[in-house]
């Protein structure tokens, strides 16, 4: 089977040659600079080096055109102050590629939402890839690669105008402003689905969200099924009305005071799985059964103890692997504490379960 075959088969419980082999959400930066140093060749891709299966993205642009201009605000030997792309305030050590510290953003008040929604023109023809056109159709149907398509949430597109906190206090505040934000993006969303869905059918929809921590969900289940719920409903309506069935949400944290409220909405599949905030996909399929795909939840803290606590992790989901509908992946980015030689031995028991 190729990569397409065999995922699309394996993610509606059928027969495969093997499971689908993949680390979903990638590596730090860090972690990859750090194993050149123990072992990875240089030069040399890390997905390419552990001959991950293959898949690529619709590169569409969802994000505010124009572009807001890159500027430095406050700059040293140690870090960088300075307005981002996205028009957020960040600060960046200049030792470290790890996540920025956020400072401020763009949408503070009524007035700014009406003024920066008007970089976010679903119509404007920049949002395609240059390449948009009756050759690139042909090569999406026709790839042996799984294609996906990503989009941003309705909670981590108001999130990333408003930052978190003035967001959580703009619920209780100014509630019509966060029904306006959420509402414009379905409206934007649909407009820019329709445009890829007709020319283009991809494997997957994924939808990132990050709206929960190690304790929950950021918002209660009454303001999701509130805010978000009947948007949800709206574009996974139109995705599965396109005959795309497969449509996950990728949110860290625990998500499961609100895991029926997403399959509501029209999900059926939630990565990655956060094994630190007590999320276990074992106990997700025993509750929800086939309805609900999962990938990762192999805890990275897991990557860093070694071999001994790797097996058990491995162990631990083995029975998923049985069923199908399940991919082994770590349940983040694998960060800079992880020793090569480690996950080395990791990805190898990988190789042994999915065969």
């Amino acid at each position: 089977m190729n990569y397409r075959e065999r995922f699309k088969a394996w993610m509606h419980y059928k027969p495969v040659d093997r499971a689908p082999f993949y680390e979903w959400l990638g590596y730090w930066g860090e972690t990859v600079d750090r194993w050149r140093g123990e072992g990875l060749p240089p030069g040399v891709n890390v997905y390419d080096y552990f001959d991950f299966d293959k898949r690529e993205g619709v590169g569409v642009d969802l994000g505010p055109i124009p572009r807001f201009i890159r500027k430095t605000i406050e700059e040293n030997s140690r870090y960088e102050i300075y307005v981002d792309r996205d028009g957020v305030v960040k600060k960046r050590l200049k030792t470290s590629t790890s996540m920025p510290m956020f400072l401020d953003f763009p949408v503070k008040s009524r007035k700014d939402w009406e003024t920066i929604k008007e970089r976010y023109d679903p119509d404007d023809p920049r949002r395609l890839p240059l390449t948009w056109g009756k050759e690139l159709f042909e090569y999406f149907a026709s790839t042996d690669r799984v294609v996906a398509m990503g989009i941003t949430g309705f909670f981590g597109y108001a999130r990333n105008l408003t930052g978190l906190e003035r967001l959580l206090v703009m619920f209780y505040r100014e509630p019509d402003l966060v029904a306006e934000i959420m509402d414009f993006w379905a409206d934007f969303l649909l407009t820019i689905l329709r445009k890829v869905l007709d020319n283009v059918k991809p494997d997957y929809v994924s939808i990132w969200e990050d709206m929960c921590y190690r304790s929950g969900p950021l918002i209660s289940p009454k303001l999701f099924e509130e805010y978000m719920l009947p948007n949800y409903k709206k574009v996974t309506g139109f995705i599965r009305g396109r005959g795309i069935d497969l449509i996950m949400v990728d949110t860290d944290g625990d998500h499961r005071p609100i895991t029926e409220l997403f399959l509501e909405g029209g999900v059926n599949c939630l990565y990655p799985l956060e094994a630190a905030a007590g999320v276990d996909a074992v106990k997700l399929r025993e509750q929800y059964g086939r309805k609900l795909l999962l990938i990762g939840n192999i805890d990275k803290r897991a990557l860093t103890a070694g071999p001994k606590a790797i097996d058990r992790e491995l162990e631990r989901v083995k029975l998923l692997l049985e069923e199908g509908g399940y991919i082994i992946s770590v349940d983040h980015g694998v960060p800079s504490d992880v020793p090569f030689k480690h996950y080395v031995y990791y990805i190898e028991r990988v190789k042994e379960m999915i065969n």
